[in-house]
């Protein structure tokens, strides 16, 4: 239903001529049009840039060929006649031709997107840089050789427009099918959209080509463009999160590049405005002037001229012609008539005009009440009575014929003089110029300096933020490392308590006077894992130190022999309740120059583990030790399960 809304318009107009009617606004086109069309093609590249490429293939081209549209439509509104131009150019038909031919194409291309994307052949950045080329190269075209266009027009026309109608309508038509078929297929609210925006198209493309300039049918596909392009642009945007991903350059250039676009064309039309009211009244002053002095002047030639009755004569009489013909040598005047009382043409500079009745009464009422009246008509709305060879503006003064030419007599006609002002559209153009040129270098060189700073800020925002995103992460893996940590002083903490535990329980059971030996051995056992986990906490104050560079190692000559018989018995009772065997060779007087305490601590670790990785009742764990010529190899090794592949490269990693 949607998707028929602009079809369903053009439908209702048809079927009811009458109320399409005709709105010629010529400014308020070029001003609309051109404003919204570079907004539109800002955003669309901008859109296109952004969405990255995790975006379908359809999507960016949808994205660009909105871009396009935009482009070429914006060129289209600069040509609007009288508006930065006073003659007709053929960029403003041409333009608009191929607005809905390039989209049409582009949207074609992105209907060709499937499961498997588009065609090898047709990468979608080759489309993008084609459709961009060729952009440019017609815009150089329209700019400085309009004649080119002018002349595949005299050369071919009607042909030329009727081929890119059908050929536009074609393919609209097949990118909507298209679209839509993908949409049963993926049900993605983006190809929906997209699909019934083609149809939007088509109905624009007939209202484009079918139908008058300046109608409301026209008009409607100005309205259908624009619609097509904010819909299909949020939907995108909703669509993919990595466009509303913040870039405050990239943000900041396109809002200043569409404010600049609308300062530039607002101060145009002030400046235009101010210099167009400052000339009129100028040209007002002049005109009422010449024309009071002419009326006045005629009035006093002719004494005899007392009545309106006298007055609807003059054409009669002798030599008037040449009398007037001789009040208006050397003045701009194109064209001069007499009106009696009743608004009835008494005299004409063009015979062809006496007895027609006059055509702006409301000026004509005014100058019978004594006034002098200025009318000042636009190129497009000549004064009936006269027509001139080019499009200029026209000024009509109405001034007041009273006897005698004296000014306390009520006026019994009206005299109205013509001149052409083509200074008026000169200077319009020029101002319009001006304006819009000295507005937009002006903002546009505050905003590229803004631009530096913001770009500056971008980048402190963008380094902040990976400073931040790293800090976060570093923190994160503390938050790992305080884990293993915790899970480490359990897993070493365990050993010397299964040990204390384990001797206390025996302890419990050797209460007879014969055992006293062998209780005494399980105490010193549970002292001397009690000794080790003190050890275990001085050992951590001892990895502080390393991190932060303060350790410093305490070597002293050490029998190792003595050293592992030490550690070796702190897991005696925890081996014996578990029974496993745990057995040391090393050489009885092997000496070697070591921290002892740290050396401990590392072969009762590698115990420890074995202990708990050693499940059946038959494990045997071995501790060896080698003298080589200027060191000594330890060496724990058990019958588990041993250590997984993909842990041995992670051994040496603090806590693992």
């Amino acid at each position: 239903l949607i998707a028929c809304l602009p079809a369903g318009a053009l439908a209702i107009l048809t079927w009811l001529p009458g109320t399409d009617q005709s709105a010629s606004a010529p400014l308020f086109h070029f001003y609309i049009v051109t404003f919204i069309t570079f907004s539109a093609a800002v955003v669309s590249i901008l859109l296109a840039a952004s969405l990255g490429a995790n975006a379908k293939p359809r999507h960016v081209l949808a994205a660009s060929a909105f871009a396009v549209i935009g482009s070429v439509f914006f060129s289209h509104g600069l040509a609007t006649p009288n508006a930065l131009i006073s003659h007709f150019h053929p960029a403003v038909e041409w333009s608009a031709w191929l607005t809905l031919f390039g989209g049409g194409l582009l949207y074609a291309v992105a209907a060709l997107d499937g499961p498997h994307g588009l065609p090898r052949w047709m990468p979608v950045r080759g489309v993008i840089n084609l459709a961009t080329g060729l952009v440019l190269i017609y815009s150089a075209i329209a700019a400085l050789a309009p004649e080119a266009l002018t002349a595949i027009s005299a050369l071919v026309n009607p042909w030329h427009q009727l081929a890119i109608f059908i050929i536009t309508l074609l393919l609209w038509a097949f990118a909507a099918v298209r679209l839509l078929w993908l949409w049963r297929g993926s049900r993605s609210q983006v190809d929906a959209v997209l699909a019934f925006v083609a149809f939007w198209m088509i109905a624009a493309t007939v209202s484009m080509h079918r139908y008058p300039t300046w109608n409301y049918s026209w008009w409607l596909y100005h309205a259908t463009l624009l619609i097509g392009f904010l819909i299909t642009v949020v939907v995108l945007v909703q669509q993919y999160e990595q466009v509303r991903q913040f870039s405050l350059q990239r943000y900041f250039l396109g809002i200043s590049l569409i404010i600049t676009a609308l300062l530039a064309l607002l101060a145009s039309a002030l400046f235009t405005q101010f210099s167009y009211n400052t000339l009129v009244a100028e040209v007002e002053e002049s005109s009422n002037s010449v024309t009071n002095n002419i009326a006045n002047s005629l009035a006093r030639d002719l004494p005899e001229v007392a009545t309106a009755t006298d007055l609807r004569e003059i054409a009669n009489r002798s030599g008037i012609r040449t009398l007037i013909a001789l009040r208006v040598t050397g003045l701009p005047i194109k064209n001069i008539l007499v009106y009696d009382d009743a608004g009835v043409a008494a005299y004409a500079s063009e015979p062809e005009w006496i007895g027609v009745n006059v055509e702006s009464r409301s000026e004509f009422e005014s100058a019978m009440r004594g006034e002098t009246v200025t009318l000042i008509r636009p190129p497009e709305d000549p004064p009936a009575t006269y027509h001139p060879a080019s499009q200029v503006h026209i000024i009509e003064t109405y001034a007041p014929v009273r006897p005698g030419g004296n000014a306390t007599i009520q006026p019994i006609g009206v005299l109205v003089t013509v001149q052409e002002a083509p200074q008026l559209g000169a200077t319009t153009l020029n101002a319009r110029w001006t304006g819009l040129l000295t507005a937009t270098l002006t903002m546009g060189l505050l905003f590229l300096a803004l631009l530096v700073v913001v770009g500056r800020a971008d980048r402190i925002l963008t380094t902040r933020t990976s400073e931040l995103t790293t800090a976060y992460k570093n923190l994160r893996e503390a938050e790992a490392t305080r884990d293993d940590l915790t899970n480490m002083i359990v897993h070493d903490l365990r050993n010397p308590l299964t040990a204390i535990s384990a001797g206390l329980d025996f302890v419990g059971r050797f209460n007879h006077d014969t055992q006293s030996e062998a209780r005494a051995r399980i105490i010193n056992n549970a002292q001397s894992a009690s000794n080790r986990m003190m050890s275990m906490i001085e050992d951590l104050l001892t990895v502080s130190k390393i991190d932060s560079g303060q350790f410093k190692l305490h070597p002293q000559s050490t029998n190792l022999h003595e050293l592992l018989t030490a550690a070796l018995n702190t897991f005696a009772t925890q081996a014996a309740a578990e029974q496993k065997t745990i057995t040391l060779q090393c050489p009885v007087n092997l000496v070697a120059s070591l921290d002892a305490p740290l050396i401990r601590r590392v072969v009762e670790n590698l115990i420890g583990n074995a202990l708990k990785y050693t499940d059946t009742s038959a494990a045997q764990i071995q501790v060896l030790v080698k003298p080589e010529a200027n060191r000594v190899t330890f060496t724990v090794r058990d019958n588990g399960e041993g250590i997984p592949d993909t842990h041995k490269q992670r051994i040496f990693e603090k806590f693992v």
